[in-house]
């Protein structure tokens, strides 16, 4: 696990970026990670810079292009799951 001050930063950039949309986001946040990039990491990530809830944030690290298998979210899962506290 990474520490705080790691991760930070990667939440800070994400937060000021100028993307729009869940899969965007995503996409950005797994470029500013780079190696660091993990679905804990990416969770961590979208709950400091997003205030995205736990549970949330849990599910979005299972999307498509960051994790395989049937239970996988497509783009439009993405995009439905975090437009709560994207669209703000």
């Amino acid at each position: 696990m990474y520490a705080p001050s790691l991760l930070d930063p990667a939440a800070e950039s994400l937060k000021l970026s100028d993307v729009c949309g869940a899969t965007q986001v995503a996409r950005e946040a797994r470029t500013l990670l780079g190696e660091r990039f993990s679905s804990v990491t990416f969770m961590y990530v979208l709950m400091r810079a997003y205030e995205v809830e736990y549970t949330a944030a849990r599910d979005a690290s299972r999307w498509h292009e960051f994790h395989g298998g049937p239970r996988a979210l497509s783009d439009a899962d993405l995009e439905e799951l975090l437009a709560p506290w994207l669209d703000r």
